[in-house]
């Protein structure tokens, strides 16, 4: 006797099942309460791309500022303003984002810096890294990513 295969309906159930379980997981990655107040400095040239990233931190309740290019952000950081997480883009008019990184951490700054780029590969990933970002992440910027660093920063 062959063996059988599930029926649709059995394989329609199974496949059912295994979205429930993936729905939820996906849910807890993106569900978070936090208990301080986190602020983020967001460094992106594209002006769509900021205002998104900066609704996207204040829809987990995180206090944002934006600039839209390096310099701006190295004078801001200069300033004496401090975060909790700086989200910086590679590619930054006036001055880019790999030496505004640079900058930032020759000033002494520790705070996690998150480098987000269009440019996925890794010759770029090492580059951004070897500037001093701590992770590394293609646009867009997305809950799955940003949550669990957002919950590494609460202490959670």
């Amino acid at each position: 006797m062959a063996p059988t295969l599930p029926s649709s309906d059995q394989a329609s159930d199974q496949d059912n099942w295994d979205n429930g379980r993936l729905a939820r997981k996906r849910q807890l990655l993106i569900e978070i309460v936090l208990r301080n107040k986190l602020t983020a400095l967001v460094v992106d040239g594209d002006t769509t791309c900021r205002v998104l990233e900066q609704l996207l931190l204040r829809s987990y309740g995180v206090q944002t500022q934006g600039v839209d290019n390096g310099r701006d952000a190295v004078a801001l950081i200069a300033s004496g303003v401090k975060f909790d997480l700086i989200i910086i883009d590679m590619i930054l008019p006036v001055l880019n984002g790999l030496e505004a990184t640079r900058q930032i951490r020759d000033m002494g700054v520790h705070c996690k810096m998150l480098g987000v780029t269009i440019c996925s590969g890794e010759s770029e990933r090492q580059v951004f890294l070897a500037a001093g970002v701590d992770v590394f992440i293609e646009k867009p910027l997305d809950p799955e990513h940003l949550v669990p660093i957002l919950r590494e920063l609460d202490g959670q």
